[in-house]
């Protein structure tokens, strides 16, 4: 019976054919003729980020190569009549597609497989498929353990793992249909943008700090909005959280998150919130907390972010920053959305350094703080190795800067920060400064954020 199911799934999903796509800007390399031992293509990120429709892109880019669409098997592992998985699914979906197309199996398949990863023994399956399979394959999932512990442990180095993550700012003007010209014009390597183009790249990037990337969010009223990203966490919660690692207290799990989102861009105190927890009647402990904000952080729900100098440091008093997925997921957990524009906006800088930045090595992106004579400065971020406490980017985000204290404390802790390190250059991301100051250690650039967050193909 499952053989029959799984056989009208697929033929379900060929009737359906691919459907209308937005492009995405996650690259993949060149697509691979079909052979054992090719390298699998993993593509990992939060639910609803995108891992469907970037393998919907790649397929019709397949078909676009002259390869045939009899060649393609796409399977979602999410449909719930597939439940409860068995080890021997895998085996039922690949022998359900070969009684289909039989000339696939010695002309060569391309196989994609969405969210497997809580299928039974998937890992030994698929290297059973690239060591024996005249096959491309591409993989998706939501943990980010996929990017390191199952899929290295499986395919030691015979996968090539990238992330996705909701809209980029670049993405979600092209979304709106706003493009800026490739031939616009340059000065000293910095593009200088046209009066209409600039007042399209403010107006978006307000709408974008409040809106975020989730492309199902952008066409709703903002309730509608508000409820469905809420959905979206949720569901997370659930899926990759609670019942992936059988966590025992979900109302915990749920108030916790909630709060940590609603953190996004400050400091998270596991104290703090536990006592919180346990005023209000819910006994837990701060190692169930730490545990939960690590599954969080494998789920792609948040990001927390250490200090420069002990970020590798096994320290269980760390106090970090945590950064939600997306700026429109942290609005839609914030109580104070008029007053909440600085966490906005510090977000999405984290996310796009994020999306920038080697994920896999720990602490690439670190805060820092750090002491001048009897004054402490903090730099929001620092991009480096910690492994040899080198930094190459310093990055503060402020909303703005009229304030003349303001201003003085944040390139102030730029200084210091460019001292310590031997850096010439630091940033400052705001809402619409634009200007570069002289320091004695070099210059400190200002920035705005519709400049700052558009990624290289269109700054």
């Amino acid at each position: 019976m499952m053989s029959e199911l799984v056989k009208r799934i697929i033929l379900d999903q060929r009737e359906a054919g691919v459907p209308e796509l937005f492009k995405r800007d996650l690259a993949l390399g060149d697509v691979l003729k079909p052979a054992r031992g090719n390298l699998v293509k993993t593509i990992i990120g939060i639910r609803r980020s995108g891992k469907t429709y970037r393998l919907f892109q790649e397929m019709q880019r397949i078909v676009n190569l002259g390869y045939s669409p009899d060649s393609i098997l796409y399977f979602n592992f999410e449909d719930e009549r597939l439940k409860p998985f068995t080890p021997q699914l895998l085996s039922d979906v690949i022998d359900s597609f070969f009684e289909l197309f039989p000339q696939t199996r010695t002309e060569g398949v391309f196989l994609f497989f969405d969210e497997m990863q809580d299928v039974p023994d998937w890992g030994m399956f698929m290297r059973r498929m690239v060591d024996t399979l005249k096959a491309t394959i591409y993989v998706t999932g939501s943990s980010s353990m996929m990017l390191s512990r199952e899929v290295a442990t499986e395919f030691r180095g015979r996968t090539l793992s990238k992330e996705i993550f909701p809209l980029s700012f670049s993405e979600y003007m092209r979304y709106q249909g706003v493009s800026i010209a490739a031939n616009s014009t340059s000065e000293h390597g910095q593009r200088i943008f046209t009066s209409h183009e600039t007042a399209q790249l403010k107006h978006g990037c307000e709408r974008y700090l409040s809106d975020g990337g989730f492309i199902a969010t952008q066409h709703l009223e903002r309730p509608d909005s508000i409820q469905l990203l809420q959905e979206y966490a949720t569901r997370a919660l659930t899926d990759d959280v609670i019942e992936r690692y059988n966590v025992r207290n979900p109302l915990v799990a749920s108030l916790f998150l909630s709060q940590c989102l609603a953190l996004s861009g400050r400091e998270l105190s596991l104290n703090k919130m536990r006592n919180s927890l346990v005023g209000r009647g819910l006994p837990v402990s701060r190692e169930t907390l730490a545990s939960l904000l690590q599954y969080y952080e494998e789920a792609y729900l948040l990001f927390p972010v250490y200090e420069f100098t002990r970020a590798l440091a096994a320290n269980p008093r760390s106090v970090p920053k945590i950064y939600a997925i997306d700026p429109g997921m942290f609005s839609a957990f914030s109580k104070a959305a008029a007053e909440d524009r600085g966490q906005r906006l510090e977000t999405a800088v984290f996310l796009k350094l994020r999306r920038e930045t080697d994920s896999i090595r720990e602490g690439s992106i670190s805060r820092l703080l750090i002491r001048d004579g009897g004054t402490s400065h903090e730099v929001d971020f620092v991009v480096g190795d910690v492994l040899s406490q080198q930094a190459y980017r310093l990055i503060q985000v402020c909303w703005n800067l009229d304030d003349p204290k303001t201003r003085h404390r944040e390139i102030s802790a730029l200084q210091v920060a460019m001292s310590r390190f031997g850096l010439h250059q630091a940033t400052i991301v705001t809402l619409d400064t634009q200007e570069t100051v002289p320091v004695d250690e070099g210059e400190v650039t200002m920035v705005p954020a519709w400049q700052w967050l558009l990624d290289d193909s269109m700054a």
